[in-house]
């Protein structure tokens, strides 16, 4: 009997980020239809178009499904994008639209652009502390001003940088244990501030 091979016994779960895209004005209907709050975190900006996020950090996808089945019911177009991370520094990219085939690229992720006002220290949302000098940090800032681009480290850790729109450069970074808490801790400090995070590959 041949061995049996050990790297098939073991398996590990992977962090996969899930965007539903569409119009901004399907995606707000369906979202007011539906009940959500007027300033839920999980909607994002993406490639000029809005999305709502959901990741393996959250609980379930029953909020993806709702809306997925929503705009289906209005005769809406969407698409599903996919992150799955499988290793420090790249990562599966999958897309799935109507009339299109189904796509997935394995491709290394570049890393985060480094904030172009120097080298700024990143605080801890996990912490009193780190969401106090935050929050500090931010309390003359305009949310229409800003957008926060989403990342990971290679700790693992989620990964936030506040940027400014015009002239662009960052104004501070922040990380927390997982996407979810680290988007609601800074919208708990900028309400309306709009967040992107990469979902496609290089190139």
């Amino acid at each position: 009997m041949d061995g049996v091979d050990p790297s098939r016994e073991s398996s590990s779960r992977l962090h996969v980020s899930t965007l539903l895209v569409a119009s901004e004005r399907a995606l707000i209907n369906a979202l007011d239809e539906l009940g959500f709050a007027e300033n839920d975190d999980r909607v994002i900006e993406h490639e000029g178009r809005f999305a709502f996020i959901t990741c393996s950090h959250d609980a379930d996808c029953d909020d993806l499904f709702a809306l997925i089945s929503e705009l289906a019911a209005r005769g809406e177009t969407w698409e599903l994008q996919f992150r799955i991370d499988t290793a420090e520094g790249r990562a599966i990219f999958q897309r799935f639209a109507r009339h299109q085939p189904v796509e997935a690229i394995d491709a290394a992720v570049p890393p985060d652009p480094a904030p172009t006002t120097g080298d700024l220290p990143s605080h801890d949302l996990d912490t009193e502390k780190g969401r106090a000098t935050l929050k500090k940090a931010l309390t003359r800032i305009d949310p229409a001003e800003v957008f926060v681009t989403l990342g990971s480290n290679k700790d693992g850790r989620a990964t936030a940088t506040i940027l400014k729109r015009n002239p662009r450069g960052a104004i501070a970074c922040a990380e927390g244990a997982d996407e979810a808490s680290l988007r609601a801790a800074i919208r708990e400090m900028l309400p309306t501030v709009m967040f992107s995070v990469a979902m496609k590959p290089p190139g």
